[in-house]
């Protein structure tokens, strides 16, 4: 039986997608709670550097959709929701987006009602939760031993905690948010280090559980023969990219808008990592892979 490589090399598309998108959306929970909090020429700056968790998420969408492969398949799409997880998925990314990104462009509007504003952003961040959700339980099948465990949603949903913070505080220190700079910073980081942890733990209790894991054909491990090397290199990656962010800010020092902005990539290719790993196990409880 030959590795998974191939298997997930040809759903990249989805690799990208559940990359960015899940933590693309938390950050812009994360800079949606701190806009709420905000008044004056801060909401103003905020409120136009919400576009970099949306522009994220958007990526990761749009790299989706290329899955579908002829676009008629997404009306078939659609009437599955309520029917089919992945049906639930696509349905919930197209009103978080849509939610986001009416609201981002509502704010260019002449006489735009900030009460309207307020309470179309606590539903767009309420859609971001659920597209989270809907994502990490979209992938959950019978047939396919290796996907229908706990672990498949607890790290996705690790994997938005993970990358989300790092995402918010870049965005928020392009937004030139002082809180960014100092307590908010701090906090963020040191919660993505915690996720971090923790989701380091979980992969390797998901390896362990592949080894018990075979069909007629072969065992689940040997899909994924790389599987301890690329949990070090997704921990590595990821802990590389939040001393990156969190060193300067634990220092007091300054935080450029260049480094907060490498530190999210790097956190972000560390997740790509894992997510590649994911698709590599797919495994069919039949002969099939």
């Amino acid at each position: 039986m030959s590795t998974g490589f191939a298997t997930a090399l040809g759903e990249i598309t989805l690799v990208l997608f559940t990359t960015l998108a899940p933590s693309g959306a938390l950050a812009f929970v994360l800079m949606g709670a701190a806009l709420l909090r905000e008044q004056g020429e801060a909401r103003v700056r905020i409120n136009r550097f919400l576009i970099v968790p949306i522009f994220v998420s958007l990526i990761g969408l749009v790299a989706s959709a290329t899955h579908l492969g002829n676009p008629d398949n997404a009306l078939y799409v659609f009437t599955q929701v309520g029917h089919s997880p992945l049906s639930n998925e696509v349905f919930a990314a197209v009103v978080f987006m849509g939610l986001a990104g009416v609201y981002w462009l509502y704010q260019f509007a002449d006489r735009a009602n900030s009460r309207v504003q307020r309470a179309w952003l606590v539903v767009a961040m309420v859609s971001a939760v659920a597209f989270v959700a809907a994502v990490a339980f979209a992938y959950a099948g019978r047939t396919i031993v290796t996907w229908n465990t706990p672990f498949v949603p607890v790290a996705l949903c690790l994997n938005a905690l993970v990358g989300g913070p790092v995402l918010a505080v870049a965005g928020l220190h392009a937004a030139n948010w002082e809180p960014a700079a100092r307590g908010f910073g701090r906090t963020m980081v040191a919660a993505s280090g915690v996720a971090l942890a923790v989701n380091v733990a979980v992969y390797a209790v998901q390896g362990m559980d592949l080894a018990r894991m075979a069909n007629a054909v072969g065992s689940a491990a040997a899909l994924v023969p790389q599987y301890p090397a690329m949990v070090v290199l997704f921990a590595a990656l990821c802990a590389v990219g939040l001393a990156m962010a969190g060193v300067p800010l634990f220092r007091r020092a300054e935080l450029s808008r260049r480094r907060a902005a490498a530190a999210a990539a790097l956190v972000y290719a560390g997740i790509f990592v894992m997510r590649f790993a994911f698709y590599m196990m797919h495994m069919t409880s039949g002969i099939s892979l």
